[in-house]
């Protein structure tokens, strides 16, 4: 799905690093709001006021908060280490209600969509040959720069997904030119008996609206034509402006296809290791290990 492409020298940085700081035309913006709230509580400074609904604010940030996710986001936020160094990691906790439900979704939402809302089924059936089949599949989107598309055998699409019911949720890092690397959230679901999703969102967007969390890129792989013609057909859409670029999630999907058994080679145990760490919380689990497999070439 993507060319292949070798970064070195990453570091881990949390990724409300890359939140930009609050301009001074915002404060001006409610400045007065602000003044007239100061009045009505009796304070004489921002910092008093902040310090009366200080209670307020850390149970609504308490609130937001996403148990599962903190773990690992806690862990990122250390000050990136040296090269050649590898920072401490304190595992995330075993599986919570939010991974068990990832495994059970069982119901097509109405914003799924099968194979035939993009092709004629049974002209493309006609066609005996995968290549002519992957040709006009690829055809479909060429025009739709936002797209992301391929096929697979069936069997490897069979061993992707047995993966993804066993481990639903997993962490990518994204090495991002001269700011280190973002931590982005995989997710799989089931949503029809013919089909497979996996959504990609980045840690931070997750941490913050947890199950509310918008994905920036969503992959489905179609099973209708698995069957006869022992052919998957995958199709994934990147939003712009949400978290990552095609290019971006070109390379996440890559990451997705080597921890879960789609690119197969001399590294495939330690990957499924890995998947298996972080889905029990193992304390062995290290993100600069993971940076480290993602960034290997094929």
């Amino acid at each position: 799905l993507a060319p292949r492409c070798q970064r070195r020298n990453a570091q881990v940085v949390n990724a409300r690093f890359f939140q930009s700081r609050v301009e001074p035309r915002v404060v001006e913006k409610y400045r007065e709001k602000l003044e007239k709230k100061l009045k009505s509580e009796g304070v004489s400074s921002f910092d008093e006021l902040k310090e009366v609904y200080k209670n307020k604010i850390s149970a609504v940030r308490k609130e937001a908060a996403v148990p599962e996710i903190d773990a690992v986001l806690d862990a990122t936020a250390t000050s990136a280490p040296p090269p050649q160094q590898h920072a401490p990691f304190n595992p995330p906790p075993p599986p919570s209600p939010i991974a068990t439900a990832a495994r059970s979704v069982s119901s097509a939402p109405p914003s799924v969509k099968t194979l035939s809302s993009y092709v004629d089924v049974d002209k493309l059936l006609i066609h005996n040959d995968p290549k002519e089949i992957e040709l006009i599949w690829r055809a479909r989107f060429v025009t739709d720069s936002s797209s992301l598309c391929a096929t697979m055998p069936k069997e490897t699409h069979l061993e992707m997904a047995a993966l993804g019911r066993k481990h639903p949720m997993f962490l990518l890092p994204l090495p991002r030119d001269g700011q280190g690397v973002e931590i982005h959230l995989l997710q799989w679901t089931f949503p029809t008996e013919n089909s497979s999703t996996v959504i990609f969102t980045t840690l931070e967007e997750y941490k913050l609206k947890g199950e509310f969390a918008q994905p920036h890129t969503t992959l489905t792989h179609h099973l209708e034509l698995a069957e006869e013609k022992g052919l998957v057909l995958a199709q994934g859409q990147v939003v712009p402006d949400r978290g990552a670029t095609v290019s971006q999630a070109q390379f996440l999907v890559v990451a997705l296809q080597k921890f879960y058994g789609a690119i197969k080679g001399p590294e495939t145990e330690r990957r499924r290791k890995m998947l298996e760490m972080f889905s029990s919380g193992d304390e062995a689990f290290s993100v600069e290990a993971l940076i480290e497999e993602v960034e290997k070439p094929e």
